[in-house]
């Protein structure tokens, strides 16, 4: 993993070492200063690994901190991902339930458009701009035939497809395959079960 260093990080650096060449060249001085006297020699060698210690655990601690508030930025920037994604896809299916254009609905959907701009994906970004193309075509007339409630869906599954690959690669998780045609069928197998419901008799 690559990692850029900070203006920050190099004035550390910088600092670190001025201090550790002046540290030895005064250790140094004081142990040969020592010399006649073992006691005092021991007393420097003690009070230099006193130093090294603190400063090598506030190093250390310094850095696990960072970790850390670096991780919990990603957790809580996932939550937030998962949960519009979530949103998102309830919401249009709301809308296809619903089949006729719903004022609140839509405003409802606004919303999750623009959360979506901030914390999605590209590819998630471009595929909801597809659901909301086969929207406009399904709703432009006031209602929503089936046939056009079934294009939206075919194409809420391209989005759900976006989002599961956006979300497993932010944990971390590869090569599970491309699962778009998977997700399609899915979907489609959906709607003919949803089409068994409205025959006569089932």
């Amino acid at each position: 993993m690559k990692r850029s260093f900070t203006r920050r990080d190099v004035a550390y650096l910088v600092v670190a070492t001025v201090l550790a060449v002046a540290g030895y060249g005064l250790f140094r001085a004081m142990y040969f200063a020592g010399e006649p006297l073992p006691f005092a020699q021991e007393m420097v060698l003690v009070f230099l690994g006193a130093v090294a210690t603190i400063y090598l655990t506030a190093v250390l601690l310094n850095r696990q901190t960072e970790l850390e508030l670096r991780k919990e930025g990603r957790v809580i920037v996932l939550q937030q991902k998962a949960d519009t994604y979530m949103a998102c896809i309830e919401k249009v299916a709301e809308i296809v339930e619903t089949a006729n254009h719903d004022p609140r609905l839509i405003d409802e959907l606004r919303v999750l458009n623009h959360k979506l701009a901030i914390v999605g994906s590209g590819a998630a970004v471009r595929q909801f701009c597809a659901v909301l193309d086969r929207l406009l075509e399904g709703l432009k007339d006031g209602d929503m035939t089936n046939v056009e409630g079934e294009s939206v869906m075919q194409a809420l599954a391209d989005l759900t497809a976006a989002m599961r690959t956006d979300i497993l690669q932010e944990i971390g998780i590869d090569g599970e395959g491309d699962m778009l045609d998977a997700i399609r069928r899915n979907s489609r197998r959906m709607e003919a079960l949803d089409d068994l419901g409205e025959k006569p008799g089932g």
